[in-house]
This record gives C-alpha cells, structure tokens and sequence, in this order.
C-alpha cells in the first residue's frame, strides 16, 4: 500500500511539473496565462490535468 501512495505522489509532482513547465515555456504574456499558472501552483493535481485538458492546442503544420 505504501508503495502506491509513493507512486501516485511521484506521478503527481511530475505532472505538477510539466505543467508548470509548459506554462512558462508558452510564456506568461497575457492574463489567461498567469491565470492557469496560479491555478496550477495552488491546485496542483486538479490544476495540472484540467490545465493539459482545456490549454489550446499549438497548430503545426
């Protein structure tokens, strides 16, 4: 049991992470941005998946 606490709070801190990463690296240049990295900070998991949910998606071609 201890070792999936320890799992889950692993996973957990990695997608924190990410997402707090992917918000930078986008660049926090308007409000809609600074907004998604406090929630992310402050609610951290349900942060973190809503935020890779609802972020708009980059075009490439």
């Amino acid at each position: 049991m201890d070792d999936l606490v320890i799992l889950f709070i692993v996973l957990a801190a990695i997608l924190w992470v990410w997402a707090v990463y992917d918000i930078l690296k986008t660049g926090v240049r308007n409000r809609l941005s600074l907004s998604w990295l406090v929630i992310v900070i402050f609610c951290p998991i349900i942060g973190s998946i809503a935020y890779f949910q609802l972020k708009p998606r980059s075009r490439r071609s």
